[in-house]
């Protein structure tokens, strides 16, 4: 036996040696098709994809901490309420596949500035992969129905920096645009089919559009609205349903959850160029 033939021998051995251990016949060098040849096994190359759209809600609870709010109802804070109204929109928008992040979830101390900050950190990347909208919840022993504010800042164009306190005058036209979709849901609300009483309110939830100076929302950069949840009051001004509510408060959300849904899918389905502060809807205007 020649030494070469030895040598290829032993190198047949050790290939099926290795075939036993993993399965697969790997042995470099030895009785290989050319390259491109009948029956060469080419790895595919893998397919990268592009990650899911992410659709990101911003809800934020106002004060909290030492900042306890209004008294509404029976002297029930308006941080609890804010707070409670933040923990059921956010499980109803989670179920729904927004990607939710609340500024508060427990009663703590948050200013304007903090605010606006986990808002723009939190919509930062929405520019190529999805959208956006941010919400300021509040509530009030004054008024009737919801308030629906948008900032009072002037619409301006857009820019690579904005200014901290007027961000938001960017942003004016899709924020009006988000607050006349969010107007129209409590048009078109109803009560919870379940649980009712002869207390609750029995029909859509009345709506009133404002525009005004808004510390934290000024500062956000996304289309941010700030909702103030009023007692319901008769013709005679007397409260029929107060904020405090369970089932009131089960139809607010509710209405903010199907509202956010409408204004995704316009979002998504809008034919203006993607991501752009709405400097060319400049003038836009509150019905």
């Amino acid at each position: 036996m020649t030494p070469i033939f030895k040598h290829m021998l032993n190198r047949v051995a050790l290939c099926f040696i290795a075939a036993g251990v993993a399965g697969t016949l790997i042995c470099s060098g030895l009785g290989q098709r050319p390259a491109g040849s009948v029956g060469q096994s080419v790895p595919a190359p893998l397919q990268k994809t592009a990650p899911p759209a992410r659709f990101v809600v911003v809800v934020d609870a106002a004060h909290g901490g030492d900042d306890g709010g209004g008294q509404l109802g029976a002297s029930v804070a308006e941080k609890t309420v804010t707070l409670a109204l933040s923990v059921r929109l956010r499980s109803l928008l989670t179920a729904r596949g927004f990607t939710v992040v609340t500024t508060r979830e427990g009663n703590v101390n948050l200013n304007s500035d903090a605010r606006a900050q986990i808002a723009n950190h939190a919509t930062a990347a929405t520019t190529a992969s999805g959208g956006a909208a941010c919400l300021s919840l509040h509530a009030s022993e004054a008024g009737s129905g919801v308030h629906i504010f948008v900032t009072s800042l002037a619409p301006a164009q857009s820019a690579r920096f904005l200014a901290w306190k007027t961000a938001q005058s960017a942003y004016v036209a899709r924020s009006l645009k988000l607050a006349g979709t969010v107007n129209s849901a409590f048009e078109h609300s109803s009560p919870p089919t379940e649980g009712e009483n002869s207390d609750a309110n029995a029909g859509p939830i009345p709506a009133t559009l404002a525009r005004a100076s808004l510390p934290g929302v000024d500062s956000m950069t996304c289309p941010a609205v700030a909702i103030e949840v009023a007692p319901i009051r008769g013709a005679d001004r007397k409260v029929v349903t107060d904020v405090t509510d369970p089932q009131y408060q089960t139809q607010i959300v509710e209405t903010l959850a199907a509202a956010l849904l409408e204004w995704k899918t316009d979002e998504e389905t809008d034919s203006r160029p993607d991501s752009r502060p709405d400097s060319h809807l400049v003038g836009g205007r509150l019905p």
